[in-house]
């Protein structure tokens, strides 16, 4: 008996192991899945008012940070019981809120096409990391010059803008990224600046 238990064990676990990560993004992801859909219409303003909503909602809650004046722990402990709330709740109450089973071929396609945006990300993330190495090891003095450039940049931004209100417009900025992406407003200029970046600092590297 002791043996059947631990064959379905290991069977399981090779299963889990032999998952694509498109697809263990999907089976980690399951008991998001409905309401992955409507954020990710909110963030991709599949509506005119949704560019509006993300705003409004972000301008409230760090109005109440501005008015009570939390001190930065008490802000963490607040963020972290909120998350934590959520990531417990959404997966436990979603699914019978939402109705699991109204789940369409529609919404499983929409669902799919999320999953493959965030392996997309993390594949962009690691494949920044790994040139980044890439270039610390070939071009050390370009990678110093870089990366202190850039510290150099930000603490010079942060002493010169309040931090409520930097934290206020960089997470406004990161939130409205995907609908800006969606209505190609800033995706040819990323384009010209990885392009230019490859070029001037990868491509020197590629001919060394």
């Amino acid at each position: 008996m002791e043996s059947e238990t631990n064959h379905s064990l290991i069977s399981n676990d090779d299963r889990e192991e032999t998952l694509d990560p498109l697809s263990q993004i999907k089976n980690d992801l399951e008991g998001w899945r409905e309401v992955l859909l409507p954020l990710n219409q909110l963030l991709n303003w599949e509506k005119p008012i949704y560019p509006g909503i993300i705003i409004a909602t972000t301008s409230f809650i760090f109005l109440l940070i501005w008015y009570f004046e939390p001190s930065v722990l008490t802000t963490f402990s607040l963020l972290g019981l909120t998350l934590s709330l959520i990531d417990f709740l959404v997966p436990l109450v979603g699914p019978t809120v939402l109705g699991r089973s109204k789940w369409t071929g529609i919404q499983e396609k929409q669902y799919e096409q999320i999953c493959i945006r965030i392996h997309n990300f993390r594949y962009h993330l690691s494949d920044m990391t790994g040139t980044m190495i890439s270039l610390k090891n070939e071009r050390p003095k370009v990678y110093f010059i870089l990366v202190m450039g850039l510290l150099a940049v930000f603490a010079w931004v942060g002493s010169q803008i309040d931090n409520l209100l930097l934290t206020y417009l960089m997470l406004n900025i990161t939130l409205m990224m995907p609908g800006l992406r969606r209505q190609k407003v800033v995706q040819g200029y990323l384009n010209k600046v990885g392009s230019i970046f490859k070029t001037v600092v990868l491509g020197k590297s590629k001919k060394k």
